[in-house]
């Protein structure tokens, strides 16, 4: 029995769920899974035991329950936790029954996160991360393997942990490599989809819309995803309203990961307007690959991991600069009539940004030990 535990990803939460359980089910693997999440749903079948716990119980009291839970199975070949906040889960279980597997995946790069996102002041955020660090290192002796899901663009986080460490990114499936012909899209269309914070350039890409809208006010923008604030919500009514674009943006509530294809594939450009920040330094967008295998045309802003993966195929914009956004932008309508950015983009998907090629690195955790 392999048990995989999240308390902060929704239960089909698309990397867990949709690439690594399914995966491991494909695999004949039985598959025990605890998250708490506010999404109800249950994802049980015959391989899989799934169980979700209420929000509003706090993360150790979501331990103890999974721990409960445990002592009652016959025998765990491996355990695989999504947060650090769950590392003493994995600490006590593998106290228990030496002989587990033991796995952290980490998603995003913490000391980034942090730093990106506290509002504390300078000297008190670095003491801070200083502290979580040290909390950190002190389970990873209990840690068989870490997975990583971006690749480092600067020193190596674990790299003096002495535990092995694999990258294993967030690549899409290549059963998504969209087909349908280009004159089967809205043409004048763009999409984001994601995240909707202030770090992700949102403002910025209003603005840019703006701009847009002078030169061409028949293309539309659809921003798919959930706020990361009430007030930023309201923020961008505002802007919308005041900048007179109701006509030409519209905003679609998050989808799930199954849904989100049918809606890149209608559009004909994919937009990643990330400000530069600590974190989007060090995480690559997810979306960039799911905008490359939709064929759709590509306008990011210049930070170095999606640097690192793609180079003359997107049209580069700089990072915080709506009127750059919105030359990228217009530019990427003009390559109409030439889809060598979407093919070179498609077949980088075939051949090796997918989970096809990352599937096997994945099950090898399990099968080795």
């Amino acid at each position: 029995m392999i048990v995989i535990v999240s308390c902060s990803h929704p239960p089909d939460d698309e990397r867990i769920y949709h690439k690594q359980i399914c995966s491991l089910v494909e695999f004949g693997y039985a598959i025990s899974y605890y998250t708490r999440s506010k999404y109800k749903m249950d994802l049980s079948t015959s391989l899989i035991k799934h169980k979700n716990y209420s929000p509003k119980i706090n993360v150790n009291k979501f331990m103890d329950q999974v721990n409960q839970n445990l002592r009652k199975l016959d025998y765990i070949s491996a355990i695989q936790i999504h947060e650090t906040a769950l590392l003493p889960l994995l600490k006590k279980n593998k106290s228990r029954l030496p002989h587990i597997n033991t796995i952290y995946d980490v998603h995003e790069n913490m000391e980034a996160l942090y730093r990106t996102f506290s509002k504390r002041i300078w000297p008190l955020k670095e003491i801070l991360i200083f502290l979580r660090k040290y909390q950190e290192s002190l389970y990873l002796k209990y840690v068989d393997q870490i997975i990583l899901a971006n690749v480092p663009m600067s020193d190596q986080a674990y790299s003096r942990s002495g535990v092995p460490i694999k990258i294993i990114e967030n690549f899409p499936e290549k059963k998504y490599l969209n087909t349908i012909s280009r004159s089967n899209k809205r043409t004048k269309s763009i999409v984001y989809h994601g995240h909707l914070g202030p770090e992700r350039g949102i403002k910025d890409l209003v603005e840019a819309m703006k701009h847009i809208n002078t030169i061409s006010p028949d293309i539309t923008l659809s921003l798919v995803g959930s706020f990361r604030t009430k007030n930023f919500h309201r923020e961008i009514l505002n802007m919308i309203h005041e900048l007179n674009l109701a006509n030409n943006i519209v905003l679609i509530d998050q989808v799930s990961h199954s849904k989100i294809w049918k809606i890149l594939n209608k559009h004909s450009v994919g937009v990643i307007p990330f400000k530069k920040t600590p974190l989007t330094e060090e995480n690559t967008p997810t979306k960039l690959f799911e905008m490359m295998a939709s064929g759709l045309e590509i306008v990011a802003t210049k930070l170095l991991p999606i640097q690192y993966f793609v180079d003359d195929s997107v049209h580069w914009a700089i990072p915080g600069d709506s009127l750059s956004i919105a030359e990228a932008l217009l530019k990427s309508f003009n390559q109409k009539k030439d889809s060598g950015n979407i093919s070179k983009n498609q077949n980088l998907i075939k051949e090796l940004y997918n989970w096809d090629e990352r599937k096997e690195k994945y099950l090898s955790i399990f099968y080795s030990k």
